[in-house]
Protein backbone atom coordinates (compact mmCIF):
# COMPACT_ATOMS: atom_id res chain seq x y z
CA UNK A 1 0.00 0.00 0.00
CA UNK A 2 1.10 3.58 -0.53
CA UNK A 3 1.46 4.50 3.11
CA UNK A 4 0.58 8.18 3.26
CA UNK A 5 -2.18 7.93 0.67
CA UNK A 6 -3.86 5.10 2.55
CA UNK A 7 -3.55 6.87 5.90
CA UNK A 8 -5.23 9.88 4.25
CA UNK A 9 -8.05 7.63 3.01
CA UNK A 10 -8.46 6.08 6.44
CA UNK A 11 -8.62 9.52 8.05
CA UNK A 12 -11.47 10.33 5.63
CA UNK A 13 -13.19 7.12 6.78
CA UNK A 14 -12.81 8.15 10.43
CA UNK A 15 -14.10 11.64 9.65
CA UNK A 16 -17.18 10.10 8.00
CA UNK A 17 -17.82 7.88 11.03
CA UNK A 18 -16.86 10.14 13.94
CA UNK A 19 -20.07 9.41 15.84
CA UNK A 20 -19.81 5.62 15.50
CA UNK A 21 -17.86 2.95 17.34
CA UNK A 22 -15.37 1.80 14.70
CA UNK A 23 -14.12 -1.78 14.72
CA UNK A 24 -10.68 -0.94 13.33
CA UNK A 25 -9.58 -4.56 12.80
CA UNK A 26 -12.73 -5.38 10.83
CA UNK A 27 -12.66 -2.18 8.75
CA UNK A 28 -8.98 -2.61 7.85
CA UNK A 29 -9.47 -6.29 7.02
CA UNK A 30 -12.29 -5.33 4.66
CA UNK A 31 -9.99 -2.77 3.05
CA UNK A 32 -7.38 -5.46 2.49
CA UNK A 33 -4.89 -4.05 4.99
CA UNK A 34 -3.16 -5.94 7.80
CA UNK A 35 -4.27 -4.14 11.00
CA UNK A 36 -1.14 -4.87 13.06
CA UNK A 37 1.24 -2.97 10.79
CA UNK A 38 -1.25 -0.25 9.85
CA UNK A 39 -1.98 0.74 13.46
CA UNK A 40 1.76 1.20 14.04
CA UNK A 41 2.12 3.26 10.85
CA UNK A 42 -0.85 5.46 11.72
CA UNK A 43 0.40 6.06 15.26
CA UNK A 44 3.89 6.95 14.03
CA UNK A 45 2.60 9.34 11.38
CA UNK A 46 -0.23 10.98 13.31
CA UNK A 47 1.34 10.91 16.76
CA UNK A 48 -1.76 9.18 18.11
CA UNK A 49 -3.71 5.96 17.62
CA UNK A 50 -6.73 5.92 15.27
CA UNK A 51 -9.03 5.69 18.29
CA UNK A 52 -7.35 8.68 19.93
CA UNK A 53 -7.65 10.65 16.70
CA UNK A 54 -11.34 9.80 16.37
CA UNK A 55 -12.02 10.79 19.99
CA UNK A 56 -10.13 14.07 19.74
CA UNK A 57 -11.82 14.96 16.46
CA UNK A 58 -15.27 14.14 17.84
CA UNK A 59 -14.73 16.27 20.93
CA UNK A 60 -13.43 19.11 18.74
CA UNK A 61 -16.57 19.02 16.61
CA UNK A 62 -18.67 19.03 19.79
CA UNK A 63 -16.76 22.07 21.07
CA UNK A 64 -17.50 23.89 17.82
CA UNK A 65 -21.19 22.98 18.15
CA UNK A 66 -21.26 24.34 21.70
CA UNK A 67 -19.45 27.51 20.63
CA UNK A 68 -21.96 28.08 17.82
CA UNK A 69 -24.83 27.71 20.29
CA UNK A 70 -27.40 26.53 17.75
CA UNK A 71 -28.31 23.24 19.47
CA UNK A 72 -29.34 22.26 22.96
CA UNK A 73 -26.83 20.33 25.06
CA UNK A 74 -29.11 17.30 25.17
CA UNK A 75 -29.40 17.28 21.39
CA UNK A 76 -25.63 17.48 20.92
CA UNK A 77 -25.07 14.65 23.39
CA UNK A 78 -27.67 12.48 21.64
CA UNK A 79 -26.33 13.26 18.16
CA UNK A 80 -22.81 12.20 19.13
CA UNK A 81 -23.96 8.93 20.67
CA UNK A 82 -23.89 9.57 24.42
CA UNK A 83 -26.47 7.67 26.41
CA UNK A 84 -27.21 10.59 28.75
CA UNK A 85 -26.10 14.10 29.67
CA UNK A 86 -23.99 12.97 32.64
CA UNK A 87 -21.80 10.61 30.59
CA UNK A 88 -21.39 13.37 27.99
CA UNK A 89 -20.32 15.91 30.62
CA UNK A 90 -17.76 13.46 32.05
CA UNK A 91 -16.28 12.78 28.58
CA UNK A 92 -16.09 16.50 27.82
CA UNK A 93 -14.41 17.25 31.14
CA UNK A 94 -11.85 14.49 30.49
CA UNK A 95 -11.14 15.88 27.01
CA UNK A 96 -10.83 19.58 27.82
CA UNK A 97 -10.75 19.99 31.59
CA UNK A 98 -13.89 22.14 31.63
CA UNK A 99 -17.63 21.58 31.59
CA UNK A 100 -19.60 22.04 28.34
CA UNK A 101 -21.15 25.19 29.84
CA UNK A 102 -17.70 26.85 30.06
CA UNK A 103 -16.89 26.33 26.38
CA UNK A 104 -17.66 29.83 25.12
CA UNK A 105 -15.57 31.42 27.86
CA UNK A 106 -12.52 29.20 27.31
CA UNK A 107 -12.90 28.25 23.65
CA UNK A 108 -9.68 29.92 22.45
CA UNK A 109 -7.65 27.98 25.03
CA UNK A 110 -9.07 24.53 24.19
CA UNK A 111 -6.73 21.86 22.83
CA UNK A 112 -8.69 21.25 19.64
CA UNK A 113 -7.78 18.62 17.06
CA UNK A 114 -8.32 19.74 13.49
CA UNK A 115 -8.36 17.24 10.63
CA UNK A 116 -4.90 15.85 9.87
CA UNK A 117 -3.48 15.95 6.36
CA UNK A 118 -0.03 15.03 5.15
CA UNK A 119 2.32 16.58 2.67
CA UNK A 120 4.88 14.36 1.00
CA UNK A 121 8.10 16.32 0.50
CA UNK A 122 10.80 15.06 -1.92
CA UNK A 123 14.18 14.61 -0.24
CA UNK A 124 17.51 15.30 -1.91
CA UNK A 125 19.82 14.67 1.01
CA UNK A 126 19.44 12.76 4.27
CA UNK A 127 18.03 14.72 7.18
CA UNK A 128 19.24 12.16 9.74
CA UNK A 129 22.36 9.97 9.76
CA UNK A 130 21.38 6.35 9.14
CA UNK A 131 22.94 2.92 8.79
CA UNK A 132 21.71 -0.58 8.06
CA UNK A 133 21.99 -3.56 10.40
CA UNK A 134 20.54 -7.07 10.49
CA UNK A 135 19.42 -8.41 13.87
CA UNK A 136 18.19 -11.89 14.67
CA UNK A 137 15.21 -12.02 17.03
CA UNK A 138 16.39 -10.98 20.46
CA UNK A 139 15.03 -10.84 23.98
CA UNK A 140 14.03 -7.60 25.69
CA UNK A 141 13.76 -7.76 29.46
CA UNK A 142 12.00 -4.97 31.29
CA UNK A 143 8.48 -3.78 31.95
CA UNK A 144 5.66 -4.92 29.69
CA UNK A 145 2.28 -3.20 29.68
CA UNK A 146 -0.80 -4.06 27.61
CA UNK A 147 -3.53 -1.54 26.82
CA UNK A 148 -6.86 -1.79 25.00
CA UNK A 149 -6.55 0.32 21.88
CA UNK A 150 -9.30 2.68 23.07
CA UNK A 151 -7.31 3.43 26.24
CA UNK A 152 -3.88 3.83 24.66
CA UNK A 153 -2.33 7.20 23.91
CA UNK A 154 0.87 7.63 21.95
CA UNK A 155 2.47 9.69 24.72
CA UNK A 156 2.02 6.91 27.27
CA UNK A 157 5.36 5.29 26.47
CA UNK A 158 7.20 8.52 27.25
CA UNK A 159 5.14 9.07 30.40
CA UNK A 160 6.04 5.54 31.47
CA UNK A 161 9.69 6.17 30.62
CA UNK A 162 9.66 9.31 32.78
CA UNK A 163 8.04 7.39 35.64
CA UNK A 164 10.76 4.72 35.51
CA UNK A 165 13.43 7.42 35.33
CA UNK A 166 12.02 9.22 38.37
CA UNK A 167 12.05 5.97 40.35
CA UNK A 168 15.64 5.17 39.31
CA UNK A 169 14.60 1.90 37.64
CA UNK A 170 16.35 2.50 34.30
CA UNK A 171 19.79 2.23 35.84
CA UNK A 172 18.75 -1.08 37.37
CA UNK A 173 17.60 -2.29 33.94
CA UNK A 174 20.91 -1.32 32.38
CA UNK A 175 22.70 -3.78 34.69
CA UNK A 176 21.17 -6.55 32.54
CA UNK A 177 22.02 -4.92 29.21
CA UNK A 178 24.47 -7.55 27.86
CA UNK A 179 22.74 -7.99 24.47
CA UNK A 180 23.70 -6.64 21.08
CA UNK A 181 21.88 -3.30 21.48
CA UNK A 182 23.10 -0.94 24.19
CA UNK A 183 20.61 1.46 25.76
CA UNK A 184 17.01 1.64 26.88
CA UNK A 185 14.59 0.18 24.32
CA UNK A 186 11.00 1.31 23.75
CA UNK A 187 9.21 -1.49 21.90
CA UNK A 188 5.61 -1.01 20.80
CA UNK A 189 3.34 -3.32 18.80
CA UNK A 190 -0.32 -4.00 18.11
CA UNK A 191 -1.36 -7.40 19.50
CA UNK A 192 -4.86 -8.93 19.66
CA UNK A 193 -6.70 -5.64 19.40
CA UNK A 194 -4.49 -3.77 21.86
CA UNK A 195 -1.09 -2.14 22.24
CA UNK A 196 1.80 -3.93 23.92
CA UNK A 197 4.44 -1.58 25.30
CA UNK A 198 7.81 -2.75 26.58
CA UNK A 199 10.45 -0.54 28.17
CA UNK A 200 13.59 -2.58 28.72
CA UNK A 201 17.01 -3.65 27.50
CA UNK A 202 18.50 -6.24 25.17
CA UNK A 203 19.59 -9.04 27.48
CA UNK A 204 20.47 -12.73 27.72
CA UNK A 205 20.65 -12.70 31.53
CA UNK A 206 18.11 -14.01 34.01
CA UNK A 207 16.33 -11.04 35.53
CA UNK A 208 13.40 -10.24 37.83
CA UNK A 209 11.67 -8.39 35.00
CA UNK A 210 9.22 -9.40 32.28
CA UNK A 211 10.29 -10.18 28.74
CA UNK A 212 9.29 -10.06 25.10
CA UNK A 213 11.01 -10.95 21.84
CA UNK A 214 11.50 -8.94 18.66
CA UNK A 215 11.22 -10.15 15.09
CA UNK A 216 14.36 -10.96 13.13
CA UNK A 217 14.77 -8.12 10.69
CA UNK A 218 16.92 -5.87 8.57
CA UNK A 219 16.84 -2.41 10.14
CA UNK A 220 17.62 1.10 9.02
CA UNK A 221 18.80 2.99 12.09
CA UNK A 222 18.14 6.74 12.20
CA UNK A 223 19.67 8.92 14.89
CA UNK A 224 19.00 12.32 16.42
CA UNK A 225 19.49 14.19 19.70
CA UNK A 226 16.73 15.69 21.80
CA UNK A 227 13.83 14.90 24.10
CA UNK A 228 12.74 11.36 23.08
CA UNK A 229 9.11 12.15 22.26
CA UNK A 230 9.94 15.08 19.97
CA UNK A 231 13.06 13.57 18.39
CA UNK A 232 11.46 10.19 17.65
CA UNK A 233 8.30 11.85 16.31
CA UNK A 234 10.35 13.96 13.90
CA UNK A 235 12.26 10.89 12.68
CA UNK A 236 9.08 8.87 12.07
CA UNK A 237 7.55 11.72 10.09
CA UNK A 238 10.75 11.95 8.04
CA UNK A 239 10.71 8.19 7.36
CA UNK A 240 7.09 7.98 6.24
CA UNK A 241 6.71 11.31 4.48
CA UNK A 242 10.08 11.66 2.79
CA UNK A 243 12.72 8.93 3.15
CA UNK A 244 10.66 5.92 2.05
CA UNK A 245 9.52 7.64 -1.15
CA UNK A 246 13.10 8.13 -2.29
CA UNK A 247 14.40 4.79 -1.08
CA UNK A 248 11.28 2.79 -2.08
CA UNK A 249 11.83 0.39 0.79
CA UNK A 250 9.21 -2.11 1.95
CA UNK A 251 8.82 -1.11 5.60
CA UNK A 252 7.92 -3.71 8.22
CA UNK A 253 5.59 -1.85 10.56
CA UNK A 254 4.50 -4.79 12.70
CA UNK A 255 6.30 -3.06 15.56
CA UNK A 256 8.21 0.13 16.37
CA UNK A 257 11.47 0.28 18.25
CA UNK A 258 13.41 3.19 19.68
CA UNK A 259 16.75 3.02 21.49
CA UNK A 260 17.78 5.76 23.92
CA UNK A 261 21.36 6.43 24.92
CA UNK A 262 22.33 9.05 27.49
CA UNK A 263 25.05 9.68 30.04
CA UNK A 264 22.71 11.76 32.21
CA UNK A 265 19.04 10.86 31.96
CA UNK A 266 16.76 9.41 29.32
CA UNK A 267 14.03 12.05 29.18
CA UNK A 268 16.13 15.20 28.77
CA UNK A 269 16.62 17.27 25.66
CA UNK A 270 20.13 15.94 25.07
CA UNK A 271 19.35 12.23 24.85
CA UNK A 272 20.66 10.34 21.82
CA UNK A 273 17.55 8.90 20.17
CA UNK A 274 17.63 6.09 17.62
CA UNK A 275 14.65 4.84 15.62
CA UNK A 276 15.21 1.28 14.40
CA UNK A 277 12.92 1.03 11.38
CA UNK A 278 12.43 -2.60 10.34
CA UNK A 279 12.42 -3.58 6.66
CA UNK A 280 10.96 -6.60 4.92
CA UNK A 281 13.75 -8.64 3.39
CA UNK A 282 13.94 -9.16 -0.36
CA UNK A 283 13.47 -12.82 -1.20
Amino acid sequence: METVNFVEKFIIYIEDHLRERIDYDSVLDNMGVEPKSFITIFTSLAGMTPYEYQTRRKMTEIAHELQAGHLRLVDIAKFYGYRDIDSFKIAYLEAFGISPYETEKHFDALDLQERISFEVVPVDRPKYPSRNAYMESFRITGFVRNFPLENYRSGMKYDFLAYLEENDVLNELLRYNDGGIKGIILHERYVDGGMELTVGVSSTLASPFEETYTESSEFVIFESVGAPAEAAGDIYRYIFRRWRFKEEKDLNCNFSMEVLKSRNDFVSGDSKVQVWQALYQDL
